[in-house]
């Protein structure tokens, strides 16, 4: 006689999680650690920072001014991680 037991185990989807993040810490449950977080958001250069660099060389913003958007969080796409097990939940990519 066999016994098979089955466990429901509910998993944060990516997608679901993809959805709900912004630039600033969203409460989510963690895929690794299964706890409910806040996120810790870091910053990283994203497509965005390029395009406003760029762009601002096209207007003659040349002598340094071009990499403001480097130093600028809010031209950067926004990386959630979890504070307990530092595991990345996700992505905001402004472009």
């Amino acid at each position: 006689m066999t016994v098979t037991t089955v466990v429901d185990v509910v998993y944060a989807s990516s997608t679901a999680v993809h959805q709900q993040l912004q630039n600033t810490p969203v409460q989510v449950l963690c895929p690794n650690c299964h706890a409910a977080i806040w996120t810790v958001v870091n910053y990283d250069i994203g497509m965005l920072t390029y395009v406003i660099s760029v762009a601002l060389c096209f207007i003659g913003c040349n002598l340094g001014c071009c990499l403001i958007p480097f130093c600028i969080d809010d031209c950067k796409d926004a990386i959630h991680t979890c504070p307990i097990c530092n595991v990345e939940i996700g992505r905001w990519k402004r472009m």
